[in-house]
C-alpha cells in the first residue's frame, strides 16, 4: 500500500512538473484598418488589411499580406532577435535589426502614459479594459484595451506597450503620421505550423541600411 503511494505521488509530481513545462503557443490573427487622408485614399488598396501572428515560448512570427507582397518579423525576446522578410514578384529580402535601431520598424513613440478608463469590452472571448494612451513625447492621444485573462510574448505589433497592463488586443498607433488602429479577430491556443519561425530560402540578406538606400529604386 505505502509504495502504490509513494508511486502515485511521483507519477501526480511528473505531470505537474510537466503541465508547469508546457510551452505556450498559438496564433492570433488582426484586422487593420487605416485613417488615411483624401490625398492618400488611393493607396489604401495596397495597405494590408489582416494580420496573422503565430507564438511558441519567446518566439513569434507576424505575416501582413497586401497582394503579391509580404511583410514578415521574426522575433525572439531573450536574444532580442528581429528579422524582417520582404517579398515581393520581383525580390525577396531578409534583413535583421540590430537593438539600436529596432525603433524604427516600431509604431512611432516613446514611451505611453496609461490612464484606465471605467469601459470595458469583450473580445474574442476575453474581457478588456480600456486605457487612454498618451505619448509622453509628442502628448498625442491615443487608446488601448487590454485584457489580463491570457498571457501570450509581444509580437511585432504590441511590443511598444507596457506588458504590466496585460495584452493589447485592440488599439491605435500612429505609422509615418497616419492612425492605424488593429483589433483582435481570433486567438487560438495550438500547436504552431513546422519551420514557422525560420527563414526559408531564396533570399537575399541585406543590412537596414541597404534596403533604405534600395527603396526610392523600388
Amino acid at each position: 500500500m505505502c509504495k502504490t503511494l509513494v508511486s502515485l505521488t511521483a507519477i501526480l509530481f511528473m505531470l505537474s512538473s510537466c503541465a508547469r513545462k508546457e510551452v505556450k503557443q498559438g496564433m492570433i490573427s488582426y484586422t487593420i484598418g487605416y485613417q488615411l487622408p483624401d490625398s492618400l485614399r488611393s493607396y489604401e488598396a495596397y495597405l494590408p488589411k489582416t494580420a496573422i501572428v503565430y507564438f511558441k515560448g519567446d518566439s513569434t512570427v507576424s505575416i501582413q499580406q497586401a497582394g503579391p507582397e509580404a511583410t514578415t518579423v521574426i522575433t525572439h525576446k531573450p536574444t532580442d532577435l528581429v528579422r524582417v522578410l520582404l517579398s515581393s514578384p520581383a525580390k525577396k529580402y531578409v534583413m535583421d535589426y540590430p537593438k539600436n535601431i529596432q525603433a524604427e520598424l516600431l509604431p512611432a513613440s516613446t514611451g505611453y502614459a496609461y490612464a484606465a478608463t471605467k469601459d470595458t469590452m469583450t473580445m474574442a472571448g476575453h474581457k478588456t479594459k480600456k486605457y487612454e494612451l498618451t505619448d509622453k513625447a509628442t502628448g498625442v492621444t491615443s487608446e488601448a484595451w487590454f485584457t489580463k485573462e491570457i498571457k501570450v510574448v509581444p509580437n511585432y505589433l504590441t511590443m511598444v506597450f507596457d506588458t504590466a497592463y496585460g495584452v493589447p488586443l485592440a488599439f491605435t498607433t500612429k505609422q509615418n503620421g497616419m492612425p492605424v488602429t488593429t483589433k483582435i479577430k481570433e486567438i487560438k491556443f495550438e500547436p504552431v505550423p513546422a519551420g514557422v519561425f525560420s527563414t526559408p530560402a531564396g533570399y537575399q540578406k541585406i543590412s537596414p541600411e541597404q534596403f533604405k538606400n534600395l527603396q526610392p529604386e523600388n
